[in-house]
């Protein structure tokens, strides 16, 4: 089973560093390009990575993986997003929607729940999600290096200026990475691990700065106070406490001098203002897009939305864009267009995989005896709120990296609290495993 894992993570990396929408790759040698062409392009339909996750979920349940418990309540929380999805689909369909649209539209959020128990049939305890993590930060770091010398080669000598260098979801893999290298070094102090946070960190700070995406701003503010909040009460973060009393006082003073202006250095200040206040025209966008996603809710009813396979309402042509085949099937906006095609019955059957798993990595991660435990559950969080902002403001549901990081954190969330003895599906929790394993063990 090790070698099956690793095979996982391996799969799992190829999809994390897949290069086909990378503004660096259009114009330098990408290493990874190939992985489009042998893993992600459909083939009969399908997907190579997804025919692979079937036979690997195929092969692990004859070998007995599932003999140790998964969360039951998360277990039934996947299969009812399923339930819900493929209701949609028919409903959708039988009032007139597009069948290959509405494949569009379905085919990751399958591809999720399909990964969610792969992993879960090869990954049973903090150490076995360690490895995954790896392949995850691995990923982000390829598209970091590869991105800033791009911008540096490219756009700083005024060659291109494509307004990003990387990947629109990029944003997921770099500000989740951000705070899991910062709690490795918080919960897991060493030279070695104080040396990977000063090195690279900044390094995916400066990716994010030069990929100029204010969803990953957001999303890093985000990732941070659940770091901050996942904390334990002790030196370590009165330690933190006092560093953000300290910052404060800079803060205040950057944001008195940035505000409206426009230089590189106050990027992240722009991008909080052009979505809370001034409205630029991507802004502008989103909102007209919203506005027809709740147009669409209005008129197929909001018990049932519009199904799969149904246009959102129009309300106006001045932002759409209409060189893009499937727009009016895939907005911006997933978690309104989730309501807007599935109504109440599809929304809240699906979108509660975020709060359930949520909740039980948060009950790891607090009740837990073992560091690492602690460790892994904290940044299964923050991987779930890097991806509800990327559903909320960037097609996240229509991301292959959006979904199957969003399957990692599922995964843990079936695991990990049964793993741990905080969590037993007869009611009662076991008593907590005792005793850190060293962070390096996993694989």
């Amino acid at each position: 089973m090790q070698q099956l894992r690793r095979f996982v993570q391996v799969l799992f990396f190829l999809v994390w560093v897949d290069e086909r929408q990378a503004m660096y790759a259009e114009h330098m040698w990408s290493p990874f390009h190939w992985v489009e062409d042998w893993l992600i392009a459909p083939i009969a339909k399908v997907r190579p990575i997804d025919a692979l996750m079937v036979l690997i979920l195929a092969f692990a349940v004859s070998k007995g993986a599932f003999k140790v418990a998964t969360v039951r309540p998360m277990k039934r929380t996947l299969f009812g997003a399923l339930a819900v999805t493929l209701l949609a689909l028919v409903y959708g369909l039988s009032t007139g929607g597009d069948a290959r649209a509405a494949g569009w539209q379905i085919y990751l959020p399958f591809s999720m729940i399909l990964a969610s128990f792969t992993i879960a049939a090869t990954h049973q305890t903090a150490e076995h999600f360690v490895g995954l993590f790896k392949a995850f930060v691995a990923a982000g770091l390829v598209h970091a290096v590869w991105g800033i010398t791009f911008h540096i080669l490219y756009v700083k000598t005024g060659l291109l200026n494509p307004g990003f260098d990387s990947t629109h979801h990029d944003s997921v893999i770099w500000t989740a990475s951000v705070g899991l290298l910062i709690l490795l070094a918080l919960r897991f102090p060493s030279p070695r691990t104080r040396l990977l946070a000063v090195v690279l960190v900044p390094m995916l700070l400066v990716a994010i700065q030069f990929n100029n995406r204010r969803l990953a701003f957001v999303s890093l503010i985000a990732d941070l106070l659940v770091l901050y909040f996942a904390l334990p009460a002790n030196r370590v973060k009165r330690r933190v406490q006092r560093v953000a009393l300290g910052i404060v006082p800079l803060v205040l003073l950057y944001v008195a001098i940035g505000w409206g202006r426009t230089e590189g250095i106050f990027r992240p200040l722009k991008s909080f203002q052009t979505v809370s206040v001034d409205a630029d025209n991507s802004t502008k966008a989103r909102r007209m897009e919203n506005l027809g996603l709740i147009a669409t809710a209005n008129k197929y009813g909001w018990v049932m939305g519009s199904g799969w396979g149904q246009k959102y309402v129009e309300v106006s042509g001045r932002y759409n864009i209409y060189f893009l085949e499937l727009w009016p099937y895939v907005p911006h906006n997933s978690v309104l267009g989730l309501f807007a095609y599935t109504g109440y019955v599809g929304f809240m059957g699906f979108w509660m995989v975020f709060p359930m798993s949520v909740f039980f990595n948060t009950r790891v991660a607090k009740q837990s005896k073992r560091p690492l435990d602690q460790f892994v559950s904290t940044v299964a969080v923050m991987q779930v709120v890097s991806c509800s902002n990327q559903w909320y403001g960037d097609m996240g549901s229509f991301s292959i990296v959006t979904m199957y990081t969003l399957s990692s954190t599922l995964a843990v969330a079936l695991r990990l609290p049964i793993a741990t003895g905080v969590w037993s599906n007869g009611g009662v929790a076991r008593r907590a495993a005792p005793a850190a394993a060293p962070v390096s063990s996993g694989g």
